[in-house]
């Protein structure tokens, strides 16, 4: 429990000059970020591959956009983190980060759940509408 403790405190989170990450969790923290830009930059290279499938490359686009932006912000901040810089190293934007990305991840799965199921359907009708035109 004494682990958590700091979690609950203002000057955890709002300290203008954090200590610095130590070095197994700093390189676990880089290692992640690349990770993340490298499943966007492929999340969307598929979506790309996927164009004859419109909703599907929507959606692969949008996640691979989500991902490839969270991984350059996280970035940004682990290198100010690993600067010292006073204020933009505050533990608190590594929290907006991980909010932002969670709800960023909220609104694609609502939206993959609401709109991918018609979507599916009428492009399946309009290729068998197709299927017998002439071209």
């Amino acid at each position: 429990m004494k682990y958590f403790k700091p979690l609950i405190t203002l000057n955890f989170w709002f300290n203008t000059n954090p200590p610095p990450f130590t070095s197994p969790v700093f390189i676990g923290l880089g290692i992640l970020l690349v990770a993340v830009f490298i499943a966007g930059v492929i999340i969307k290279w598929s979506g790309y591959k996927k164009r004859r499938n419109p909703p599907l490359h929507r959606i692969l686009s949008r996640l691979g956009r989500a991902c490839i932006t969270i991984a350059i912000l996280g970035g940004f901040l682990f290198f100010v983190s690993y600067e010292q810089t006073p204020v933009v190293s505050m533990r608190f934007w590594w929290l907006v980060l991980f909010v932002a990305a969670v709800l960023w991840a909220i609104f694609i799965i609502l939206d993959i759940l609401s709109r991918y199921p018609a979507e599916k359907k009428a492009l399946a009708d309009k290729l068998a509408r197709e299927k017998y035109l002439p071209k």
